[in-house]
């Protein structure tokens, strides 16, 4: 089998903060002055919702090939 890439991760943020601003739900300096920690929480759980939907939407599709 072909071996998948190492992943980077990142090191001065955490990984939910990261994925966030990642995914653009906020900015950086949103995250430090507009919202707060349950507001975080909340847009990972969009984007991780979100993510997982998508992943389910490709492995359907790739069965109907």
């Amino acid at each position: 089998g072909e071996r998948r890439p190492k992943q980077v991760r990142t090191g001065s943020v955490s990984a939910v903060v990261a994925a966030v601003v990642g995914a653009r739900l906020a900015s950086l300096h949103e995250l430090g002055t507009v919202y707060g920690l349950e507001d975080l929480w909340t847009l990972f759980e969009i984007h991780a919702v979100a993510q997982h939907n998508e992943y389910l939407a490709a492995k359907h599709a790739s069965k109907g090939r």
